[in-house]
């Protein structure tokens, strides 16, 4: 099945798109066993991951007439369009109606169950019903659509399209690389664990501009350090140090404090995720120079580690950062209030929905009264105590980590995984428990 190849990655989905399309293309095989094809499938899933592509792989490999509708019409005029669809695949059957971007039918991005458009592709579905017409659709989100849409019997299958994860991201990394002439020292996995959380379409877009920074350098080949600018003003809607610094330096009272500010708190961000969680800061910026900006760190659960344990990890990372600032300066962080923000909110979750410490706090579908809501602060307000506290603890533990990472920072600005990790290498570890 050629036209399978051209998805990249998504190995187990892969199958079950082939399994489905051989059914249309091949249904010999399965009349004999007395099963039918499926009616429909309905691919959902965010922007960018794929979803034409593979729906294009079906239509291809099945040999199915098809015949395409999409919202590009008025909603009277779309209405009878959809209504003409169906009947030219019924006269042409078997054959296939694409519904592209169903979840756009109907105007407006919530639910409308009693949409003229839904109701008229429902009952379509059902005219057609023994007329040997597959309808395969693709959305972002389902939570536009109507139940009695996407049941069976009208789509038999619904299948999410997920986000590149883990190998499926760097088969599609290194892809896009192949395609580009002259790439030197560039490791998929690292790019993989960067843009971790990233659709297909940014993985392409990173690549293509980075090759697009390097041919602005007049650079012989596409390198590590054009693939990051790229993934900074693409990705992270940032730009580097070195394009800000000439810009800003003039209109800051003192930049070099600032600029220590953002490192040392970077810094305190990754020593804590890499003391618990070895390998799972993928990039860490600190070459912004405005007060509003600052710099980032950008974290990847491990394998392995379990869901419970890398949440606690992402609230004490996220008190890294203040609590660096006390280590080092002995002074509040007082631009840290959307890390704050990460902590309290984490640990609430933690408390009242998963019921870590008991079911005392747990309210979800009750209404909450006054006491329980103050109960509850108070807890939260010295878990996070205490979780500030392990921060603090695992920065002095491991402070020759912290301080050659913040000098590895101060001068690079951008460190990757890569760099992080022989920095981490080179120093004696101290493991701290939560």
């Amino acid at each position: 099945m050629k036209a399978f190849d051209k998805i990249i990655g998504y190995v187990s989905l892969k199958q079950e798109l082939m399994q489905i399309s051989d059914t249309l293309k091949n249904p010999q095989f399965y009349d004999k066993l007395g099963v039918s094809a499926p009616r429909g499938l309905l691919l959902y899933g965010e922007p960018g991951v794929g979803k034409s592509l593979m729906a294009s792989a079906v239509i291809e490999e099945s040999g199915r007439p098809v015949f395409r509708c999409r919202k590009d019409e008025p909603n009277g005029d779309f209405v009878k369009k959809i209504k003409a669809t169906f009947e030219k695949a019924a006269e042409n059957a078997p054959s296939i109606v694409f519904l592209d971007d169903m979840d756009k039918f109907a105007n407006g991005d919530e639910k409308h169950p009693d949409a003229e458009e839904y109701v008229t592709v429902q009952s379509c579905i059902d005219e057609t019903k023994g007329k040997e017409v597959f309808v395969l659709a693709t959305a972002n989100d389902t939570d536009c659509l109507p139940d009695s849409l996407q049941r069976a019997g009208r789509f038999d299958r619904t299948i999410e399209v997920g986000l590149p994860m883990g190998e499926d991201a760097i088969e599609i990394v290194a892809y896009y690389l192949k395609s580009k002439r002259f790439v030197e020292g560039i490791d998929p996995v690292v790019i993989a664990k960067i843009m971790i959380g990233h659709s297909c379409a940014d993985l392409e877009t990173v690549i293509n501009e980075a090759g697009l920074y390097a041919g602005y350098d007049r650079a012989e080949s596409i390198t590590m350090e054009h693939v990051l600018k790229a993934c900074l003003h693409t990705v992270f809607d940032r730009t580097s140090a070195r394009d800000e610094q000439d810009d800003f330096c003039s209109h800051l009272s003192d930049p070099h404090h600032i600029a220590s500010h953002f490192i040392y708190h970077e810094a305190g961000h990754a020593v804590v995720s890499e003391v618990l969680c070895p390998g799972s800061v993928t990039l860490v910026f600190a070459g912004g120079l405005r007060q509003e900006e600052g710099g980032f760190t950008s974290y990847y659960r491990t394998p392995g580690m379990s869901l419970l344990d890398w949440r606690k990890t992402r609230i004490v990372a996220a008190l890294g950062g203040a609590a660096a600032m006390e280590q080092k300066f002995g002074l509040p962080d007082i631009g840290c209030s959307s890390d704050l923000d990460h902590a309290f909110d984490k640990v609430r979750e933690l408390l009242s929905d998963t019921c870590i410490n008991g079911f005392s706090f747990y309210s979800r579908g009750y209404s909450e009264s006054e006491h329980l809501k103050a109960s509850l602060e108070q807890a939260v307000a010295a878990e996070v105590e205490r979780y500030y506290r392990k921060a603090k603890e695992i920065i002095s533990a491991n402070r020759e980590f912290f301080e050659k990472l913040a000098a590895a920072l101060a001068e690079k600005k951008l460190l990757p995984a890569v760099d992080i990790e022989k920095i981490r290498e080179g120093c004696k570890m101290v493991p701290v428990a939560l």
